[in-house]
C-alpha cells in the first residue's frame, strides 16, 4: 500500500472543518483511492504548524499517478484548495506489514 501525505495550512484557520468536508466530498469519488483519512490537528503543537491533512492509500505508484492525475484531484486541489492555503506539502510513503 502508498500513503500519499499531504498536509495543509490554510490562510484562515477558521475554514479548518469546511476544507475537511470539502476534501472529503471531492475526492470519495475516484475509484483507485482505496483509503482517504481527512485529520484536523489533534494538539496545540500540530496546530501551529498545520491546519489539514489528508492521506490518501492506493495499491501501488502506478495508481497514485492515476489518482494525482485525475480531473477531480486536479480541480480539488488547483480549484478548491490552492488559494485557500498558504502552504502544501505533500510526501509517499509505502506501508509495511
Amino acid at each position: 500500500m502508498i500513503e500519499r501525505i499531504i498536509l495543509f495550512k490554510l490562510k484562515d484557520s477558521a475554514t479548518r472543518d469546511e476544507c475537511a468536508a470539502l476534501t472529503a466530498a471531492a475526492l470519495d469519488g475516484i475509484d483507485a483511492i482505496e483509503e482517504l483519512s481527512v485529520g484536523l490537528p489533534a494538539d496545540a503543537s500540530s496546530e501551529k504548524s498545520w491546519d489539514l491533512s489528508l492521506v490518501i492509500g492506493v495499491a501501488n505508484l502506478s495508481l497514485l499517478d492515476t489518482v494525482l492525475e485525475s480531473d477531480a484531484f486536479t480541480a480539488y486541489l488547483h480549484g478548491t484548495m490552492k488559494d485557500r492555503c498558504e502552504v502544501i506539502k505533500a510526501w509517499s510513503f509505502e506501508r509495511l506489514g
